[in-house]
């Protein structure tokens, strides 16, 4: 009888375990780095991939680093040989995530553990 109900309790633990981690790692907050983007660029598409060269220039993978807070506000820090820094708030609007800066609004998806936006004809995508 011991043995069973313990059986009962760890499949209880497991069961609980596993929602409690899904329930996390389904939202936006996190911290994500840059995986590529694409753009077009004088008639010529290009796509640039974290870890290859551009214009003789590594991109690596803190070339983007989105943080994304609980508190509906983010910080974007771009690092492309010159430093910059943005900051502002983020929402959820009828499964959309609104993101708002400097007065500005651009509209950013989720999709598993990869956020994207598009920006100035350049579609960036970065990874939690």
């Amino acid at each position: 009888m011991k043995k069973v109900i313990a059986g009962i309790v760890s499949a209880i633990a497991v069961v609980a375990l596993c929602l409690c981690l899904t329930a996390c790692s389904t939202g936006i907050v996190g911290t994500y780095k840059f995986s590529k983007m694409s753009m077009t660029q004088g008639g010529l598409s290009v796509e640039i991939k974290a870890g290859q060269e551009y214009m003789g220039v590594k991109v690596s993978e803190d070339a983007y680093v989105l943080e994304v807070k609980d508190d509906n506000t983010f910080v974007l820090k771009v690092n492309m040989g010159d430093e910059m820094t943005q900051t502002g708030t983020w929402e959820e609007k009828e499964g959309k995530y609104i993101f708002t800066a400097d007065g500005e609004s651009m509209e950013v998806t989720l999709d598993g553990n990869v956020l994207s936006f598009a920006m100035e004809g350049i579609k960036l995508e970065l990874k939690k």
